[in-house]
């Protein structure tokens, strides 16, 4: 192909190709009238964890938010975790703060490197989770008390609205 058919090929191309760029873009602003739907997240979701020593109760605290706004968890998660000399763990209980009470009662068998994981999913921040029962106050999750050879870890996610 000679140098000026090259020439000629590529400028009728670019003319095309152009053209279609303009057609279409003002066939897009020639049709719509609406503003663009923007989505955002407006409370941030913070994850948050707590784990003690073996032998050790251990307290989950989520800060306490401004006032007139409440701590809205979303997910909670109590592990349990043991060695091979742990005492068996029967009807223990856990407690909460300003969370209407909320508590758990398990048992958990002496195990050699046992595990036991309790997992709550309470909705996604954009949608809703479960809220604090007072606004401007910290909320606390507290493990059952210290066992043998047992390690209890709370991790949570959370965020502060009104």
């Amino acid at each position: 192909m000679s140098v000026i058919k090259r020439f000629v090929f590529a400028a009728v191309v670019t003319t095309l190709m152009v053209g279609s760029l303009v057609y279409a873009q003002s066939a897009y602003q020639s049709t719509t009238s609406a503003q663009p739907v923007v989505l955002q997240t407006q409370f941030p979701l913070v994850p948050i964890s707590a784990t003690a020593a073996v032998n050790n109760q251990v307290t989950l605290t989520i800060p306490a938010p401004a006032p007139n706004f409440y701590n809205y968890v979303c997910s909670l998660h109590l592990n349990g975790s043991q060695n091979g000399t742990a005492s068996v763990n029967t009807n223990v209980t856990t407690s909460s703060t300003n969370f209407n009470s909320f508590a758990l009662k398990l048992s958990f068998a002496a195990t050699v490197n046992g595990n036991l994981d309790v997992i709550e999913g309470w909705g996604i921040a954009n949608t809703g989770c479960v809220k604090s029962a007072s606004p401007g106050t910290a909320t606390t999750f507290v493990s059952p008390a210290a066992a043998t050879n047992t390690a209890w870890t709370w991790s949570a996610s959370y965020y502060q609205a009104p």
